[in-house]
């Protein structure tokens, strides 16, 4: 068996052998330095390494961690579902799931997430409210004296009318407050929840500090509120008829504390 001739060429002064490939051998290459791979064989190798090393998301997590993470997410789902549902009941029509349930969702949704706003166009006013008051008082001689009722409301008027710049006070604070309390009461004529709690109390306080302390020669002791209501006459050319007889809202009488009129 012969050997192959092998061929020299020359380079410089030296001869160099050629290069000699076997069937599907590469040759390294010369101007690789020794213990790298040649062809950028390491750079593809640490790139796939340091991909693996950065492995994220959820299949970085523990089977415990995926756990609480999934409750979280379907915690948060569910108090959502839950929160707008309840948003959804407060401004919608009356029906018949908000009724039954009048007192939870007026629990939950006041005062925190009070909506000034209904989801369909509210019916216009229909009837004119005033708010009235009266007090009980203290005398000198040691009578309990009842005064007589004062239009709250109509003071209110007094003070808008011809004012080009009415204060938000005057023009909502007695109207909105009546407004929430007669809300949440229920059939028997009882503030429900704390939402009506509230009303009560801010409502004895705007009275109160109406009166003062000290009114009519005597000692403010007690208060109570009541609604005049006169329905609105229809129109000359309407052929609708409106009993505008005024109709009254009777509150209880409140006791009176020093610091309601602070």
């Amino acid at each position: 068996m012969q050997t192959p001739a092998r061929s020299w060429f020359r380079t410089g002064n030296a001869m160099q052998p050629p290069d000699v490939r076997e069937s599907g051998e590469e040759l390294p290459d010369r101007n690789t330095p020794a213990g790298q791979a040649p062809g950028g064989a390491g750079e593809e190798a640490g790139s796939s390494a340091d991909h693996v090393g950065r492995l994220g998301g959820t299949s970085a997590l523990s089977p415990v961690s995926l756990i609480i993470v999934v409750l979280s997410v379907v915690g948060v789902a569910v108090a959502a579902v839950v929160h707008s549902a309840m948003l959804f009941l407060n401004i919608a029509p009356l029906n018949a799931v908000s009724q039954k349930h009048a007192a939870g969702l007026n629990n939950y949704i006041y005062p925190e997430f009070a909506q000034d706003w209904k989801l369909f166009a509210p019916n216009p006013t229909s009837a004119n409210t005033h708010v009235q008051a009266r007090v009980k008082v203290l005398m000198p001689d040691g009578a309990l004296k009842t005064t007589g009722w004062m239009d709250l409301t109509a003071m209110d008027e007094t003070w808008i009318v011809h004012n080009p710049l009415p204060s938000q006070a005057h023009q909502n604070q007695l109207r909105g407050a009546w407004s929430n309390y007669v809300s949440t009461l229920d059939k028997e004529g009882r503030p429900v929840g704390l939402f009506g709690n509230l009303m009560q109390q801010y409502l004895l306080r705007i009275a109160a500090q109406r009166f003062g302390a000290h009114f009519d020669g005597g000692t403010v002791q007690l208060v109570q509120l009541r609604s005049a209501s006169t329905p609105i006459a229809a129109p000359s050319w309407s052929n609708q008829y409106i009993d505008t007889t005024t109709g009254y809202l009777v509150e209880p009488w409140w006791t009176v504390k020093a610091e309601d009129f602070k």
